[in-house]
């Protein structure tokens, strides 16, 4: 087989509230993750790599994992950069044009706490470290919920300004809460970008749909075997049981298929 996880995070960091514990990965928790990385032999590829492989229909090794952030929270710096550097893990993280050095407004009333977003002169920094910079819109929205004038101000919008303050050419988007329809996708291709994340989860074959890569999200309360069970079976559930399921679905596949080849011989 030849498919990729990418991975998704939010906040590198303990969370402060109960409902921000699935988006916290702890600074210990996260260097414990991408040492396991580095030392897997794993292929790490940068979402560049990535969408070249796919542009020329190259298959991916086996295994291969990206690493991505969406949001742009400013524990990065401090919290996963030195580790990212450390590991020599590439990354890609996702910001928000018009949010830079303001907070998570949009998780306001949902029982989460304000939290910083990067300044300019940080995601500058972040750029210059060797960390792909990819658009997640201006503010934030609901893609799906605009209409058509600020779908495209939201989408291309975010991808002109980000190379106007950052420099370099934005090619790689993440719709915000995972939301999408053929009508933004169409507003992502249109603005240019190479690739476009969701929330879905999943493993990423190199014929896939570009616009609808499927990631992994890696929760705060993942323990190390749940975090490599997500990578194994690419699936956001991390119990002991997905294992079990996973098994018992190749079986029953594989009698389906004998079932199928012996009809097909009787006839």
């Amino acid at each position: 087989m030849s498919r990729v996880i990418i991975l998704m995070y939010h906040v590198i960091d303990v969370p402060r509230a109960a409902a921000e514990q699935r988006y916290c990965c702890s600074p210990h928790r996260f260097a414990e993750q991408m040492r396991y990385l580095c030392d897997s032999g794993r292929r790490l590829l940068s979402l560049d790599e990535l969408a070249e492989r796919m542009e020329r229909g190259v298959p991916f090794d086996d295994g291969s994992v990206a690493v991505t952030f969406d949001d742009g929270f400013d524990d990065t710096v401090k919290n996963a950069l030195p580790v990212l550097q450390k590991c020599r893990v590439p990354a890609t993280m996702f910001l928000l044009s018009d949010r830079f050095g303001a907070a998570n407004n949009w998780a306001d009333g949902r029982g989460f706490p304000r939290r910083g977003l990067l300044t300019l002169a940080a995601a500058r920094e972040l750029l210059a470290a060797g960390v792909t910079v990819g658009s997640h819109t201006r503010t934030h929205p609901r893609l799906t919920e605009l209409d058509e004038a600020r779908v495209e101000a939201e989408v291309g919008g975010s991808k002109s300004s980000l190379e106007a303050e950052i420099g370099g050419t934005v090619q790689h988007f993440a719709y915000p809460f995972g939301l999408f329809d053929d009508r933004v996708v169409a507003a992502v291709r249109r603005a240019g970008f190479r690739t476009a994340c969701s929330t879905r989860s999943g493993f990423n074959r190199s014929n896939a749909d570009p616009y609808t890569l499927r990631r992994i999200e890696v929760f705060g309360t993942d323990s190390m075997a749940a975090f490599k069970r997500k990578l194994q079976f690419g699936v956001n559930d991390p119990s002991i049981m997905v294992p079990a399921r996973y098994y018992a679905s190749r079986i029953a596949g594989r009698f389906r298929r004998v079932e199928r080849k012996l009809g097909g011989s009787a006839r």
